[in-house]
């Protein structure tokens, strides 16, 4: 079992209508999905979209505590103790947990068994100057496809051998959400000869706010980038991987929706 952790009270319960921080030793705890030592992503057997099993997997896994080990980069190596969970109205399941060992700043995945999993280099936030030939390169889609290069936040990723930009622009990235027009934005390319090639675009760029939660390896070599999305009405989380050399959402599914 995965779960997501994080210490932003925004990121798996919702960002539209603002955020707030765990208290220091404490975080959210969400389950994401059942992963294989091979890489295949099993969703879990309860959602908003099939929730008939939902209180069997309530009595057989929320209603437990849990043990995970944090195994990306932000905390790398925490152990992570999630309390019971009940479901929700809108059959979510994010429950509350308490930490020890490496501290966490903000956002990380967890395990609940540690044995096929190696260490993984994080998406790594670029300063202003590192991302000026990504944001130059970025203008050639504004305004057909991107509405400006302002506020954007952009992270440079490895997975699987590929170099890789994630830009993001989120609620949590704007500076005055009420005030701004400006859209969400979540997107993945590469960068060829000065050229920044799209290869994943966030379709809903109106309500959708999807932020990076963590990169995680597998001692096979298979690489994932997950992330959050909320809206209004729901949270989701997606996974994106290498599959015969092009990046792929791999998995898309967990959260809640009312």
């Amino acid at each position: 079992m995965l779960a997501a952790v994080s210490r932003d009270t925004a990121m798996l319960t919702g960002g539209i209508s603002g955020s707030g921080w765990t208290r220091p030793g404490t975080v959210q705890v969400e389950p994401i999905a059942r992963l294989t030592q091979d890489g295949k992503w099993i969703a879990l057997p309860c959602s908003s979209n099939n929730p008939k099993p939902c209180r069997q997997f309530e009595r057989d896994y929320l209603s437990k505590p849990h043990i995970y080990t944090v195994i990306s980069a932000d905390g790398r190596g925490a152990t992570v103790h999630a309390t019971p969970t009940k479901l929700d109205e809108c059959y979510g399941y994010t429950g509350t947990g308490t930490y020890s060992g490496p501290s966490i700043q903000k956002f990380a995945i967890a395990a609940g068994s540690t044995p096929f999993f190696a260490e993984s280099s994080p998406p790594r936030l670029l300063t202003h100057a590192e991302s000026a030939a990504i944001r130059k390169a970025l203008t050639v889609l504004v305004p057909k496809k991107l509405d400006s290069t302002e506020q954007l936040r952009i992270f440079s990723l490895r997975l699987e051998g590929q170099n890789l930009f994630v830009v993001q622009r989120a609620f949590s990235d704007i500076a005055d959400p009420i005030n701004d027009n400006l859209k969400l934005i979540f997107t993945i390319g590469a960068m060829r000869q000065d050229r920044f090639h799209v290869l994943y675009w966030k379709q809903d760029i109106e309500d959708e706010n999807e932020r990076v939660l963590g990169a995680i390896r597998l001692k096979n070599g298979r690489e994932f980038l997950i992330t959050s999305i909320t809206d209004p009405e729901s949270q989701i989380f997606h996974v994106y991987g290498i599959r015969n050399g092009r990046l792929t959402l791999v998995f898309s599914g967990g959260g809640s929706s009312c």
